[in-house]
């Protein structure tokens, strides 16, 4: 393995370990789950007007894609908002991070209802093993954690946001070879950032999801975590931004022009086992985890890994 490879791999895995932070950061951000996904939004897009020659191919943008890509930026939005729902529900990074090992199973079946392919059997053996897994953590988890948390609430929350992952991913895939993947992130992000301004300048909130009482223009905090300052949320939400969704992004780019798309895909489906791993040491949510939601993850996750073996089988690595 040459050292331009070796950086790659680098990369690549430092970009997933920063995508399995956002769950954390959604736990230390005080914030309620709308403002958090908003700031991050408008932020992020911005973000990406630091890249060289950004400005430029943003002209060659036709208004049909413009549509479509806002369309799955609203797509983008309902999966954020529910999956750092799901996290403010149940008060847990760790529990959220185990349904969203779901969104390979959701594909397995979204692709072919989609692209009008065949199922393939292994994936919905697959499937069923996840659900197995997820069955095993919501029937043995409490509905309340010991700090307040309605665990199986953001069980069906978290579920729900591994769906809609699953299926912007899957429309996603259509574009990819189309239009360059730093606008196309550009346009859904600007997309889920326009969606959510239509609902808070119109007060179209939604109890519980979308709550427009508690939303705040400049995120403050009463309740600050690592940072003593009112402005903590502020930096945690800048980090969410441009460093877990605009510098991961570009380090994942970078890696993916040295690596197989097998050991890309491999690497991006370890974002919830270092996310689950990071959310025991940093915010010790092992104390409030029962064993049985660890054997659910790991059937979970073992069904991912596998997926990713089998849609990869035949490339090299």
């Amino acid at each position: 393995m040459n050292k331009e490879t070796k950086r790659a791999f680098l990369q690549l895995h430092i970009a997933v370990f920063i995508f399995g932070f956002t769950a954390i950061l959604g736990k230390l951000i005080s914030q309620d789950h709308f403002t958090i996904v908003w700031h991050r939004m408008w932020l992020a897009a911005l973000g990406f007007f630091l890249f060289p020659g950004f400005f430029k191919i943003l002209k060659t943008l036709s208004f049909k894609h413009v549509m479509s890509l806002f369309a799955i930026g609203a797509l983008v939005a309902i999966h954020w908002i529910t999956f750092y729902g799901s996290i403010k529900i149940g008060k847990s990074a760790s529990l959220t991070l185990g349904c969203f090992g779901l969104t390979s199973t959701f594909t397995s079946i979204l692709e072919p209802l989609i692209y009008k392919k065949r199922f393939e059997v292994l994936e919905l053996i697959l499937g069923i093993l996840a659900l197995i897994g997820i069955s095993i953590i919501a029937y043995f988890t409490p509905q309340f954690s010991a700090d307040g948390g309605n665990f199986q609430l953001a069980i069906i929350v978290g579920v729900f946001s591994a769906f809609v992952a699953a299926l912007f991913s899957t429309i996603n895939s259509t574009l990819t070879n189309k239009i360059d993947t730093k606008l196309m992130t550009f346009m859904e992000l600007l997309g889920g950032f326009l969606f959510l301004s239509i609902f808070l300048v119109l007060g179209l909130d939604i109890p519980s999801i979308m709550d427009f009482e508690t939303f705040k223009w400049i995120p403050t905090t009463d309740s600050p975590m690592f940072i003593d300052s009112i402005y903590a949320d502020v930096v945690w939400i800048a980090i969410l931004a441009l460093v877990c969704t605009n510098i991961a992004f570009v380090m994942n780019l970078n890696a993916m022009k040295r690596v197989s798309a097998f050991t890309a895909n491999l690497a991006i489906n370890l974002e919830p086992v270092y996310g689950i791993i990071l959310a025991a040491f940093i915010l010790k949510e092992h104390q409030f985890l029962n064993i049985h939601f660890y054997i659910g993850a790991a059937i979970i996750l073992s069904s991912v890994l596998i997926h990713s073996i089998i849609k990869s089988r035949g490339k090299k690595y």
